[in-house]
Formats: C-alpha cells, structure tokens, sequence
C-alpha cells in the first residue's frame, strides 16, 4: 500500500502520486515543486482531513470544465464557498486567484 492510501488529505486526489509523476525535477527547475507541495499540505480549513488547499482547487477547476461555467460563474461559487466554510479556510476567492496556483506548472485545468 502506497503513502497515498494512508492519507486522508490525499485521499482522492492522490497528490504525492500526481506531482511525482510529473517529475520532481522538472519542478524544481521552476520552483514550482516546493509551492505544489506546500499547496497540498495546507488544510482547506482547521481541522479538515478530506481536502488540501491544492486538492480543493484541482477538484473545483474540474468541476468548473465539466460543467462549462464562465470565469465570473466560478468566481461568484468560490465566493460562496468561502464564506460558507469555516473561518480560517484557504479557499480562493476568485477565479484568478485559483489560476495562479496551477499555471506555474503550466497544468491546464
């Protein structure tokens, strides 16, 4: 069994998995690794074991492709979410804002 399966904060989204397929050299050469990494070991909020600030991102871009939602459509949900979550939540406000966690390492979402 792999560190993905006894993680909780990894637990669909397999992060550890995902950045090393990738390569880890090829994040470092844009320091980008260390950010990604950082990313997925932030709670979404104190105390949350089932998504990472990276993993809670990931899920909400693939949610917004799938489903064909405008820019402002997202950014209005992810305004609502954050004030729905607990205080102290690492959720992005703003389609922008959510962007530039993944654009560094060129992912598209």
């Amino acid at each position: 069994m792999d560190q993905c399966e006894h993680s909780n904060i990894y637990s669909e989204d397999c992060m550890e998995d995902k950045i090393r397929d990738i390569g880890k050299e090829s994040f470092h050469q844009a320091h980008v690794y260390d950010s990604l990494k950082h990313d997925s070991l932030i709670e979404l909020y104190p105390g949350c074991s089932s998504f990472s600030h990276l993993s809670s991102i990931l899920r909400s871009f693939n949610m917004k492709e799938r489903n064909g939602w405008t820019d402002k459509s997202f950014t209005k949900l992810l305004e609502f979410l954050h004030e729905i979550l607990l205080q102290g939540n690492t959720l992005p406000t703003n389609h922008y804002e959510a962007k530039k966690i993944l654009c560094p390492m060129g992912m598209e979402y």
